[in-house]
């Protein structure tokens, strides 16, 4: 018979690993958390939650996650007068976003650290009736304690890359596959699907639903420009990028404003600093600083504004495809008919990439240079970059009806 802990290997790591775990929480608490994140990251509450009524629990990890579920939220929301539901982030950021849309009924906590003790509570606290995760979290002792007490659980806009499968041998992948007994998978494509199949997930609870990244609809192209000039993005970057795309983006003779969006906002600071040290003068939208005549790149490090910088966007870069970190989702800026670059590392978007390499409605750089090049003919107006852009604005209006699919699975 199955036993419904996760296997001995992973629960003599999860106990040696605590030390590790509750220092990152200190830490991530004194940085931007505060006293709520570490105390509810080790489950200490003041009160329970929803003591009554059953909630339903969505877990997303951090700020991407947040953003891909909202739509779905806010869709369940309104189809159950505001029912009681229960969102859980790892990350500040994460909780801020969320927190930021007030939507009704929802309220926030920060996910346990993935031992037993700290799940039991958790679950002590909240009244929960079943848990939605969003993406790739597989936590063994969270799920196992769910699975316990009789609580469904499914991973919706599931995926699962191809690098984790690889590492999935031995006790990894016993662990890993323990944990997926019973969970409903909702994968984000025929290739997700497949691999969570090879992980071990049940074969009658797992199917392709689509990508609810790609769901999004928005009324940004509706609002006035941030900003009072012409300017390319590049959105979502990471470490180092930014110093490239910027080197790159100095060395072109006539070009508009470079707009920075970094993937997580509290470096905006940092990357500042990073590029005045070398001699690139750049404003800071957080600290509300003016753009002066010399600044040709102006660093957005704010939350909830991203589609509309894309909105008034001449072209737009989707970071995290420089470096080997898989990209980000091309099709927000598509959506608002932006002409659209990336570097090479996309496999987290296989899927998506592969339809809009097919139909040409993206352009492949194979560095900074090649990057910014593309940006800067794309902003001087090329018919070229145009008409890809319109090509990629249909593929996204093909994937707003992804959104129904889900509901019609959850709701």
């Amino acid at each position: 018979m199955l036993s419904w802990k996760p296997v001995k290997a992973y629960r003599w790591l999860a106990i040696a690993s605590l030390p590790i775990a509750l220092a990152h929480a200190v830490a991530r608490a004194v940085k931007d958390g505060g006293w709520r994140y570490l105390l509810q990251r080790c489950t200490v509450y003041r009160s329970v939650l929803h003591h009554g009524e059953p909630c339903l629990w969505v877990h997303a990890a951090s700020v991407g996650e947040v953003i891909t579920v909202l739509p779905l939220i806010k869709e369940r929301q309104k189809n159950s007068a505001n029912a009681p539901l229960l969102v859980t982030t790892t990350t500040p950021t994460g909780a801020k976003v969320l927190l930021e849309q007030q939507v009704p009924g929802v309220e926030h906590r920060y996910l346990p650290i993935d031992i037993r003790i700290t799940c039991e509570r958790f679950l002590n606290a909240s009244n929960i009736s079943a848990l939605w995760v969003v993406e790739t979290e597989i936590w063994p002792w969270l799920f196992a304690c769910c699975r316990h007490r009789k609580k469904s659980i499914t991973i919706i806009n599931a995926r699962l890359s191809n690098r984790t499968l690889n590492r999935s041998n031995g006790i990894p992948g016993k662990v890993l596959r323990q944990a997926l007994f019973g969970v409903r998978i909702l994968a984000r494509s025929e290739i997700d699907a497949t691999r969570y199949l090879q992980l071990g997930s049940t074969p009658e609870l797992t199917m392709t639903v689509g990508n609810l990244k790609f769901s999004k609809r928005t009324d940004a192209g509706t609002h006035p420009p941030l900003i009072d000039q012409h300017y390319v993005v590049a959105a979502s970057t990471h470490h180092d990028e930014e110093l490239q795309l910027a080197r790159a983006w100095l060395n072109q003779d006539v070009v508009p404003l470079l707009v920075i969006v970094p993937r997580h906002p509290e470096r905006g600071p940092a990357i500042q600093s990073q590029l005045e040290k070398l001699g690139i003068p750049c404003a800071l939208r957080s600290r509300q600083e003016p753009l002066l005549s010399d600044q040709r790149i102006y660093i957005a490090d704010t939350v909830g504004e991203l589609m509309q910088w894309f909105a008034h966007a001449q072209a737009a870069f989707i970071g995290g495809s420089l470096i080997d970190r898989g990209g980000h989702n091309v099709l927000e800026p598509a959506l608002l008919g932006c002409p659209t670059v990336v570097g090479e590392h996309t496999h987290n978007f296989e899927d998506i990439m592969y339809t809009m390499l097919q139909r040409d409605a993206i352009y492949v750089a194979a560095d900074a240079r090649d990057a910014v090049e593309k940006l800067a003919e794309a902003a001087s107006g090329e018919q070229a970059f145009q008409d890809m852009a319109a090509r990629a604005k249909r593929i996204a209006v093909e994937n707003t009806q992804i959104l129904q699919r889900y509901a019609e699975q959850l709701i």
